[in-house]
């Protein structure tokens, strides 16, 4: 309108969800080394400036929005059935905790395969990875009644941790339409197969 002043300060906000989609796809395609702040900047159409408002760092592209599954966890295992047995109970937990992921599959797939293929990246967030092994082995340790430096409630707490993080880099290298949780719980399954006699499959 005539006589009308500009506005100023900051320009209007992006969809930080729909910025983060564009973002992991070209990271995903071209490679999480090979592309700069600046890059992404010039590709979605934003200034490096305020590429940074959203997310500070490269690392926080990828990783945001995951802090809040170690609260997850944690809270559905509190939640778990007293009578299941540990495993199961771990199952069921692990598996709300992925069933509330509001990220469409292709997203989080793209996310994962990033992250399981930059070793980098994966040594920017070891409080991610530590958080799920320390809140597993603290569950372990109160339906044994051990303690949490007890060697076996670590050691299984580490076990899960390493099924579950093998699941997630399979699932995201795989392009079957099986469902994140499915693959999960069939990896969690698998622990079982150390206690199982020789040639009984645990898969059913």
């Amino acid at each position: 309108m005539p006589g009308q002043k500009p506005q100023r300060g900051r320009p209007p906000l992006a969809d930080v969800g729909l910025l983060r989609e564009r973002a992991i796809g070209i990271l995903l395609r071209d490679g999480y080394p090979n592309v700069s702040m600046a890059r992404l900047a010039d590709e979605v159409g934003l200034s490096v400036r305020t590429l940074h408002r959203y997310f500070p760092t490269k690392a926080d592209i990828v990783w945001g929005g995951t802090e809040a599954a170690l609260d997850l966890l944690r809270r559905h295992l509190d939640e778990t059935d007293a009578d299941l047995p540990i495993l199961e109970a771990i199952i069921v937990a692990v598996v709300g905790v992925f069933s509330e992921d509001t990220d469409e599959p292709s997203l989080s797939r793209a996310r994962l395969r990033i992250i399981a293929t930059t070793p980098d990246l994966r040594s920017t967030r070891p409080e991610t990875y530590h958080g799920w092994r320390d809140e597993t082995i603290a569950f372990i340790a109160r339906r044994t009644g051990a303690s949490v430096h007890d060697v076996s409630a670590r050691a299984a707490g580490a076990a899960v941790q390493t099924a579950i993080t093998e699941s997630l880099t399979c699932w995201a290298a795989d392009d079957s339409g099986e469902s994140l949780a499915d693959t999960v719980t069939c990896a969690l399954l698998g622990l079982g197969a150390l206690a199982a006699p020789p040639g009984r499959s645990t898969a059913g």
